[in-house]
Protein backbone atom coordinates (compact mmCIF):
# COMPACT_ATOMS: atom_id res chain seq x y z
CA UNK A 1 0.00 0.00 0.00
CA UNK A 2 2.56 2.44 1.01
CA UNK A 3 4.28 1.88 -2.77
CA UNK A 4 0.81 2.58 -4.08
CA UNK A 5 0.86 5.53 -2.39
CA UNK A 6 4.04 6.83 -3.28
CA UNK A 7 3.51 6.67 -7.38
CA UNK A 8 -0.28 7.73 -7.34
CA UNK A 9 1.63 11.02 -5.68
CA UNK A 10 4.46 10.75 -8.14
CA UNK A 11 1.28 10.56 -11.40
CA UNK A 12 -0.33 13.67 -9.54
CA UNK A 13 2.39 15.92 -8.92
CA UNK A 14 3.71 14.69 -12.30
CA UNK A 15 0.46 15.71 -14.02
CA UNK A 16 0.25 19.16 -12.27
CA UNK A 17 3.53 19.69 -13.45
CA UNK A 18 2.10 19.18 -16.88
CA UNK A 19 -0.76 21.65 -16.04
CA UNK A 20 1.69 24.13 -15.13
CA UNK A 21 4.16 23.36 -18.31
CA UNK A 22 0.60 23.39 -20.51
CA UNK A 23 -0.07 27.21 -18.71
CA UNK A 24 3.34 28.34 -19.36
CA UNK A 25 3.90 27.49 -22.67
CA UNK A 26 0.41 29.47 -23.54
CA UNK A 27 0.98 32.48 -21.35
CA UNK A 28 4.61 32.46 -21.93
CA UNK A 29 5.31 31.23 -25.19
CA UNK A 30 6.69 34.65 -26.80
CA UNK A 31 8.28 35.41 -23.86
CA UNK A 32 12.30 34.80 -22.74
CA UNK A 33 11.16 31.99 -20.81
CA UNK A 34 10.19 29.82 -24.09
CA UNK A 35 13.81 31.44 -25.41
CA UNK A 36 15.84 27.93 -25.52
CA UNK A 37 12.60 26.37 -27.29
CA UNK A 38 12.41 28.74 -29.55
CA UNK A 39 16.18 29.28 -30.25
CA UNK A 40 16.03 25.36 -30.94
CA UNK A 41 13.25 25.11 -33.13
CA UNK A 42 12.76 28.32 -34.87
CA UNK A 43 16.20 27.56 -37.13
CA UNK A 44 14.85 24.17 -38.41
CA UNK A 45 12.33 26.19 -40.05
CA UNK A 46 13.45 29.04 -40.34
CA UNK A 47 17.33 29.12 -40.88
CA UNK A 48 17.52 32.62 -42.23
CA UNK A 49 15.07 34.24 -39.60
CA UNK A 50 11.59 34.74 -38.72
CA UNK A 51 9.77 36.24 -41.63
CA UNK A 52 7.13 38.75 -40.39
CA UNK A 53 4.08 37.57 -39.23
CA UNK A 54 5.40 34.04 -37.97
CA UNK A 55 5.60 35.16 -34.57
CA UNK A 56 1.94 36.37 -33.90
CA UNK A 57 0.78 32.34 -35.40
CA UNK A 58 3.59 30.94 -33.35
CA UNK A 59 2.07 32.26 -30.23
CA UNK A 60 -1.11 31.59 -31.30
CA UNK A 61 -0.10 27.99 -32.47
CA UNK A 62 2.00 27.58 -28.89
CA UNK A 63 -1.14 29.19 -26.68
CA UNK A 64 -4.06 26.53 -28.22
CA UNK A 65 -0.84 23.40 -28.16
CA UNK A 66 -0.22 25.03 -24.50
CA UNK A 67 -3.99 24.93 -23.75
CA UNK A 68 -4.27 21.50 -25.04
CA UNK A 69 -1.34 20.30 -22.66
CA UNK A 70 -2.75 21.99 -19.75
CA UNK A 71 -5.93 20.53 -20.58
CA UNK A 72 -4.26 16.86 -20.80
CA UNK A 73 -2.41 17.12 -17.34
CA UNK A 74 -5.82 17.82 -15.79
CA UNK A 75 -7.85 14.93 -17.37
CA UNK A 76 -4.63 12.71 -16.18
CA UNK A 77 -4.83 14.46 -12.22
CA UNK A 78 -8.94 13.67 -12.30
CA UNK A 79 -8.02 10.00 -13.62
CA UNK A 80 -4.77 9.45 -11.23
CA UNK A 81 -7.23 11.06 -8.12
CA UNK A 82 -10.44 9.83 -8.48
CA UNK A 83 -9.78 6.31 -10.61
CA UNK A 84 -6.17 5.05 -10.51
CA UNK A 85 -6.40 5.62 -6.68
CA UNK A 86 -9.63 3.36 -6.21
CA UNK A 87 -7.66 0.78 -8.29
CA UNK A 88 -10.26 1.22 -11.25
CA UNK A 89 -8.30 -0.94 -13.92
CA UNK A 90 -10.19 1.12 -16.98
CA UNK A 91 -7.61 3.94 -15.77
CA UNK A 92 -4.15 2.28 -16.27
CA UNK A 93 -5.71 1.55 -18.94
CA UNK A 94 -6.61 4.86 -20.72
CA UNK A 95 -3.66 6.50 -18.94
CA UNK A 96 -0.87 3.70 -20.90
CA UNK A 97 -2.78 3.94 -24.25
CA UNK A 98 -3.33 7.69 -23.89
CA UNK A 99 0.36 8.22 -23.54
CA UNK A 100 1.52 5.91 -26.24
CA UNK A 101 -0.16 7.10 -28.85
CA UNK A 102 0.53 10.70 -27.91
CA UNK A 103 4.22 9.36 -27.89
CA UNK A 104 4.21 7.66 -30.88
CA UNK A 105 2.71 10.40 -32.96
CA UNK A 106 4.29 13.15 -31.75
CA UNK A 107 7.60 11.76 -30.95
CA UNK A 108 7.61 10.55 -35.20
CA UNK A 109 6.62 13.61 -36.26
CA UNK A 110 9.05 15.81 -34.52
CA UNK A 111 12.00 13.22 -35.36
CA UNK A 112 11.08 13.49 -38.89
CA UNK A 113 10.94 17.55 -38.85
CA UNK A 114 14.06 17.76 -36.83
CA UNK A 115 12.20 18.81 -33.90
CA UNK A 116 15.30 17.46 -31.54
CA UNK A 117 14.11 19.28 -28.63
CA UNK A 118 10.83 18.01 -28.76
CA UNK A 119 11.94 14.40 -29.24
CA UNK A 120 13.88 14.90 -25.81
CA UNK A 121 11.15 16.22 -23.95
CA UNK A 122 8.40 13.35 -25.37
CA UNK A 123 11.30 11.05 -24.11
CA UNK A 124 11.47 12.68 -20.36
CA UNK A 125 7.58 13.01 -20.42
CA UNK A 126 7.30 9.20 -21.30
CA UNK A 127 9.69 8.12 -18.12
CA UNK A 128 7.81 10.38 -16.01
CA UNK A 129 4.55 8.77 -16.29
CA UNK A 130 5.46 5.57 -17.66
CA UNK A 131 7.76 4.70 -14.20
CA UNK A 132 4.47 4.86 -11.80
CA UNK A 133 2.23 2.91 -14.37
CA UNK A 134 4.75 0.26 -14.64
CA UNK A 135 5.84 -0.18 -11.56
CA UNK A 136 2.59 0.31 -10.17
CA UNK A 137 0.46 -1.85 -12.59
CA UNK A 138 0.39 -4.86 -10.63
CA UNK A 139 -1.85 -2.72 -7.95
CA UNK A 140 -3.95 -1.31 -10.72
CA UNK A 141 -4.78 -3.82 -13.21
CA UNK A 142 -6.27 -6.24 -10.47
CA UNK A 143 -8.82 -3.96 -9.67
CA UNK A 144 -10.81 -2.55 -6.15
CA UNK A 145 -10.01 -4.06 -3.32
CA UNK A 146 -13.64 -3.01 -2.86
CA UNK A 147 -16.49 -4.86 -3.57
Amino acid sequence: MRRERFWIRWLWAASLGLVLFGLAMALLNRTPVFDVFNRAIDPRFWPAGIPPGVASFQGWVYGAWGATVAGWGITVAFIVRFALSRRHPWAWWALATGIGVWFVIDTVLSALAGVWVNVGLNAFLLAVFTLPLAAGGHFWLRGSPEP
